[in-house]
């Protein structure tokens, strides 16, 4: 009988300690799922909040240049609007070329467009400026800009649904985290329940000896 008390002790410890073990890895799991999510979800909000700015200072960077070209602007209010332009592109380029999935990609792709685009407006610039306007290269240098302003947006458009797939996906993962580790918890109810039964079992066994 004494064997049989301490044999269900022992199942009881046991049970204990897998059940205790789950709760841990449970837990375990819903940290790590939840950090490596904010951390993703924090670059995927990064991404797409770069991808609508881009695509808002590649269309005010496009309609400067035809304000330039129609005489709205003045050259020197001109030089100033596009030169602040100018910096918060490279500033938002510069902050995606930091960032992962596809962020570097892309950074790469629009600081080659936003070159082509910049040295067109040299010949605008120059074209605009001259003693005799020539208004034949400038019409030719803003057509260009109109071309590679679109393939801008474009691409900061491609960016901004990755970025929305993504959060897609990572809510997908949250969930399946968060559902394994709910199943853990359940397992590990179920056998600390097991071990309780077993208690009161060996507890019974122990009354029923000692009667």
């Amino acid at each position: 009988m004494k064997f049989g008390i301490r044999t269900l002790s022992a199942m009881v410890a046991i049970i204990a300690l897998i059940a205790a073990g789950l709760s841990y890895w449970a837990g375990e799991q819903v940290d790590m799922a939840g950090k490596a999510g904010n951390d993703a979800r924090e670059a995927t909000f990064k991404s797409y909040r770069i991808a609508q700015s881009l695509k808002s200072l590649a269309a005010g960077y496009e309609l400067t240049m035809n304000e330039f070209y129609s005489t709205v602007l003045e050259f020197p209010a001109y030089q100033k609007k596009s030169a602040a332009q100018k910096t918060a592109i490279e500033t938002e380029l510069a902050a995606l070329a930091t960032l992962q999935e596809g962020g570097v990609a892309t950074a790469t792709e629009l600081t080659r467009l936003y070159k082509e685009m910049d040295s067109f407006r040299l010949g605008l610039e120059g074209a605009m400026t001259s003693a005799d306007k020539d208004w034949d290269r400038a019409r030719e240098a803003l057509f260009k800009i109109n071309v590679l302003s679109t393939q801008a947006i474009y691409q900061a458009d491609l960016l901004g649904q990755s970025a929305n797939e993504r959060a897609t996906a990572l809510d997908m993962s949250g969930q399946a985290y968060q559902a394994q580790a709910l199943l853990l918890l359940r397992i590990a109810a179920l056998l600390a329940l097991v071990a309780g039964i077993v208690m009161l079992v060996s507890a019974i066994r122990a009354g029923g000896a000692h009667a």
